[in-house]
C-alpha cells in the first residue's frame, strides 16, 4: 500500500481524481491547517493541478527533507515559486499550439509505457496545447522526459538533484478517478501516465525495504 500526501487547497472537485484504492491511501494535506504538513511517513507527496505555489514555498524545506530521505515528489500544475528543488517553471503562452506535437526524450523509468504521444497530444476533444501554459528549467538534461514541437520542457523525472524522485509537469492535469478499474485500450493516457508513476513509487518502495 502506497502512503500519499495530498496537497489540498480546497479546489472542488479534487478528490474525485484522486481516489483510494486496493495498493493507494490518500493523506490530504489541508493548505491553511496546520502547516507546513507533516510529511513523515509519505512515500509520494502530490502537488496536484489548482496547487498554492506560495503555501509550498513555505513548506519548501519540508519536501527537501522528504526527497532527502528518499521520498517521491509529483508536481502536475505550473510551480511558479521555486519550491522544487533543481528544476524551475517558467510561463510560456507565446507559442501556437494548434500543430503541437510531443516528443519522449528519456523515458528511462517506464513513466510513458502504453502512451500515445500522438493521441495525448491531441488532448480533449481534439483540443491541442493542455500541457502548453509554461516550460520547465531543469538542473539535469538527463531529467527531461517529455519536449514539446517548439523544443520547450514539459514534463521531467529527476533522480539527480536528490537521492528522491521528482516528477513535474509543465501544468496539468494528472490524477486517476478509478484506481482499480482496468483503462481503455484506446484511451486513458493522462491516466495511464499517472498509474505508471504510481509502479515506479512502488517499485523504489520494495527496493529500499
Amino acid at each position: 500500500m502506497l502512503d500519499v500526501i495530498l496537497i489540498d487547497n480546497g479546489v472542488h472537485g479534487l478528490r474525485d481524481y484522486f481516489v483510494d484504492g486496493a495498493a493507494v491511501r490518500y493523506r490530504p494535506a489541508r493548505i491553511g491547517g496546520q502547516w507546513p504538513p507533516d510529511l513523515a511517513g509519505a512515500d509520494l507527496v502530490i502537488a496536484p493541478n489548482g496547487t498554492d505555489h506560495v503555501a509550498l514555498h513555505a513548506a519548501r524545506e519540508a519536501v527537501a527533507a522528504h526527497l532527502q530521505g528518499g521520498g517521491a515528489l509529483a508536481c502536475f500544475c505550473g510551480f511558479f515559486t521555486p519550491w522544487i528543488p533543481g528544476n524551475r517553471w517558467v510561463h510560456d503562452t507565446g507559442r501556437p499550439l494548434n500543430e503541437l506535437e510531443y516528443h519522449a526524450v528519456d523515458d528511462r523509468l517506464g513513466l510513458l509505457d502504453g502512451v500515445d504521444l500522438e493521441r495525448f497530444a491531441a488532448g480533449r476533444h481534439g483540443i491541442r496545447g493542455g500541457w502548453a501554459c509554461g516550460r520547465i528549467e531543469t538542473d539535469h538534461a538527463e531529467s527531461v522526459l517529455l519536449r514539446d514541437s517548439h523544443h520547450r520542457v514539459i514534463m521531467v523525472a529527476d533522480t539527480r538533484s536528490t537521492p528522491g524522485l521528482i516528477v513535474a509537469t509543465a501544468s496539468g492535469p494528472l490524477g486517476d478517478a478509478a484506481p482499480d478499474q482496468p483503462l481503455p485500450a484506446d484511451g486513458g493516457d493522462l491516466t495511464r501516465i499517472y498509474r505508471n508513476l504510481l509502479n515506479v513509487v512502488r517499485q523504489r518502495k520494495e527496493s529500499r525495504q
